[in-house]
């Protein structure tokens, strides 16, 4: 009789189950932390159709039996600011707060998208050009920072930066913040788990959507379409195992990638093909039910509003 009979037979055999090759524990009961709705690429505009979606899409999240906490805005709250004058950048904004007004009543917590930020070559002078009026917008004071919610802390980046020959826009995060994101992951109690947004992909798959990045039979990625400090970013958490997802938009694909036990998730887009249909490629318009829980496990449905 060897051990194993052995110890079925005296009834003292572990409760743990084998995979691969690999003993593992029997998995402990978890317990749900919070539920929040992820919103982003809303690209609203003063039309109709837009307008109309975005409030339709308010009241479906709202109207959840399982209601979320709040929203979380990933991002491109606007159509574009970027190369519009001021006349059509503040009515785009003044569209976004008369829907928020109106037909939401949840707290939301903004991140900075490229779409959010006044790039008009001919108000590089004026004291607004750039991130500040997308911050007054968002009633934010800072570009980036984080806060705690139910026992997760959240990180809140900014991945939008001027090309290194100043015009908008390439993805990764300033030397400022890189400082500032490493004090306060340090500073971070290494049981808390970590949620971080970023507008544009840290990590993704679905950069490789598009065939034309295949030039002279090599992926060529554009650097606004995924962080071009991903590799510096992976190494940074990989020495914080307590960061268990990064949330992103900008790419109105739907995703996950798994990698060094982060869970990158792309989120999908609420406007679609920039509302010109309710598909992009192959993800549907929508939003998305983030559930955190205690043991740091993430789970995300996404759901489409029409």
């Amino acid at each position: 009789m060897n051990r194993r009979t052995l110890l079925k037979a005296t009834g003292l055999l572990p409760l743990v189950a084998a995979t691969d090759g690999l003993v593992m524990a029997a998995p402990t009961a978890r317990k749900r932390s919070l539920r929040f709705a992820y919103i982003g690429d809303t690209h609203i505009k003063a039309e109709t159709k837009p307008m109309e979606q975005v409030a339709k899409c308010f009241h479906h999240l709202q109207n959840q039996a399982d209601k979320p906490a709040f929203i979380l805005h990933g991002g491109d709250t606007i159509m574009d600011a970027l190369g519009q004058g001021r006349d059509n950048v503040q009515k785009q904004w003044d569209a976004w707060n008369t829907v928020v007004k109106a037909d939401n009543s949840l707290t939301i917590e903004y991140c900075i998208g490229n779409h959010d930020v006044w790039g008009y070559e001919q108000a590089r002078n004026d004291p607004q050009y750039g991130k500040k009026w997308a911050l007054e917008q968002m009633k934010l004071s800072e570009r980036y920072r984080s806060f705690d919610r139910n026992g997760w802390h959240f990180i809140v980046l900014d991945s939008v930066q001027p090309t290194p020959e100043n015009k908008w826009y390439t993805a990764h995060i300033d030397p400022e913040q890189l400082a500032w994101l490493k004090a306060d992951l340090a500073k971070t109690n290494p049981k808390t788990p970590i949620l971080l947004m970023s507008h544009i992909p840290i990590v993704s798959a679905t950069v490789f959507y598009d065939k034309s990045n295949v030039r002279s039979g090599n992926w060529q990625i554009p650097g606004s379409w995924n962080h071009t400090d991903a590799a510096e970013l992976i190494e940074l958490f990989y020495q914080h195992p307590n960061i268990k997802t990064a949330l992103s938009g900008h790419m109105h694909l739907l995703d996950r990638v798994d990698y060094n036990g982060v869970a990158y998730l792309c989120n999908g887009s609420v406007c679609g093909n920039w509302w010109t249909s309710d598909t992009y490629h192959q993800t549907k318009a929508g939003y998305a039910l983030m559930d955190l829980y205690d043991d740091g496990t993430v789970e995300r449905t996404y759901v489409q509003y029409t």
